[in-house]
């Protein structure tokens, strides 16, 4: 890649969509925002090379060229150039964002009045502006807080006549903002914590003060969203699952009611808790699949437009377990892309093949693996597991495959155990796995076959992979035998 493309300024116009492109460009033409003519030119030959900007031939010396014709290359001049450029570039940035937020062009405009004495239009503007924002039906979290600075900047304002009318209407709602501000932003602290320790082994947050405090300042306050979080802080460990449904239900039935802020930490929430509960046997994967639609309708699971590897998976394992088939292709075709350039060629080859195992197409998904040399750890083991119960559902089938899957059980515990992937990923959930099917094997192949055997076989397993899988082939299992 040429050095150019590696500056600052190449670096924020990647960033920028076709639209801010050209905004841009307005804006390096303006007198008012540019006085060097010389970043209209050295924009207009960088724009060639957008979006991807990997030419390799581009020199210093050869852009120079093309911006300043008539002079002679100098290596300071170029970058001092181009740090001009990325200086105009943030200068835009600011006043983009500024020309997007209402929010924050109303707060200047009402400083900017108060600061000139110009009280009557201040008073006016600002009124009107608390009105607007009491009057819409779903507040972000912005909007309480711009709501609790107007209501400041009238309050303190140096004419008293405002602060000394009776009924203290602007304080009381002050306090209100402020409260929910305050409420909903440690709750979001506080949810935080908790999952960080369920999921991270070194992090133990001491929540149950901060849960104190916060369950007594909430008394009395009606918000949808602190609703839910009152319902998330009272789970227990026996009645997790019956709390979480019910908090389910209620946020499918009010999510349009919540800010989209809100919409993405109760789904998000929702979301690990589910995982949790399917780790735990209690749920099944396909329960998670209508939140997972509900993100990919609303984007809220597309981080600046990307889908995680974990999170394709988890999707296409949802869907096919759940025979949503025809979901299944549109998620593959649609989705894909919005993975890591990396993983998308092994991500469709291992969703294709998933799909194959649950519509039981069993040699043909087989063969989808075997013929796929699988570069990356993440494919590799995720394959490993799915080849396991291919292998295992054509032993059911047909005895003669007892060998293969034998020894598949084998090359895969020692590929685990392999010393160079120890400290890549958490292997016990799948040697676990492994572990278990191979009881599995050996029980149905048995002479004298015990159910009671294989039934406790996942009790007390709340780390293991594939546990739906699992218990579907033990209740498989006992009824082929039975």
């Amino acid at each position: 890649m040429s050095a150019i493309f590696t500056s600052k300024f190449v670096k924020i116009i990647k960033t920028l969509s076709e639209d801010e492109l050209k905004t841009f460009e307005l804006w390096l033409k303006s007198p008012w925002c540019n006085s060097n003519k010389n970043l209209v030119r050295l924009l207009e030959k960088l724009r060639k090379y957008y979006p991807g900007f990997d030419g390799k031939k581009l020199s210093k010396e050869k852009l120079f060229q093309q911006v300043l014709p008539h002079g002679k290359f100098s290596d300071r001049r170029m970058n001092n150039l181009l740090s001009e450029g990325y200086l105009a570039a943030e200068q835009f940035l600011i006043f983009h964002r500024v020309a997007k937020d209402e929010n924050l062009q109303k707060d200047l405009l009402s400083k900017e009045l108060q600061s000139r004495y110009l009280d009557d239009w201040f008073f006016k503007n600002t009124t009107n502006e608390v009105t607007r924002l009491e009057e819409k039906p779903i507040k972000s979290w912005e909007d309480h807080l711009h709501l609790l600075q107007l209501h400041r900047r009238i309050y303190h304002h140096p004419n008293q006549h405002p602060r000394m009318q009776p009924g203290g209407t602007t304080i009381v709602k002050m306090g209100k903002e402020i409260d929910l501000i305050y409420l909903l932003e440690k709750a979001a602290i506080i949810n935080e914590k908790i999952f960080r320790n369920r999921i991270l082994k070194n992090e133990n947050h001491e929540v149950e003060k901060d849960l104190e405090q916060w369950i007594s300042a909430s008394e009395g306050i009606s918000h949808i969203s602190i609703d839910f979080y009152r319902m998330r802080f009272t789970y227990t460990e026996e009645n997790m699952l019956e709390q979480y449904s019910a908090l389910r239900v209620l946020f499918f039935k009010h999510f349009e009611a919540l800010n989209r802020k809100e919409q993405k930490v109760h789904l998000l929430s929702l979301l690990n808790d589910t995982s949790f509960l399917i780790k735990a046997t209690k749920l099944e994967i396909t329960e998670s699949l209508p939140l997972y639609k509900l993100g990919l309708q609303t984007s809220i699971i597309l981080h600046q437009g990307q889908l995680t590897i974990n999170t394709y998976v988890t999707i296409v394992s949802a869907s096919n377990t759940e025979k949503d088939f025809t979901f299944t292709s549109q998620f593959i075709a649609e989705y894909t892309k919005n993975l890591r350039i990396e993983f998308q060629e092994e991500a469709m080859c291992w969703a294709k093949a998933h799909k194959a195992y649950w519509e039981n197409n069993l040699k043909e998904g087989l063969e989808m693996l075997v013929q796929k040399d699988f570069k990356l750890l993440y494919f590799q083991r995720i394959t490993k597991l799915l080849l396991t119960q291919f292998y295992f559902d054509l032993y059911l089938q047909d005895s003669s495959y007892q060998f293969y899957l034998l020894n598949f059980f084998d090359s895969f515990e020692k590929w685990l155990l392999r010393e160079k992937h120890r400290a890549t990923f958490n292997k016990k959930p799948y040697l676990r796995f492994v572990q278990v099917c191979r009881k599995l094997t050996k029980n149905y192949g048995g002479v004298n076959f015990i159910p009671e055997n294989i039934q406790a076989l996942l009790d007390n397993e709340n780390n293991i992979q594939a546990s739906n899988w699992l218990q579907k082939k033990i209740v498989q299992i006992i009824e082929l035998k039975g």
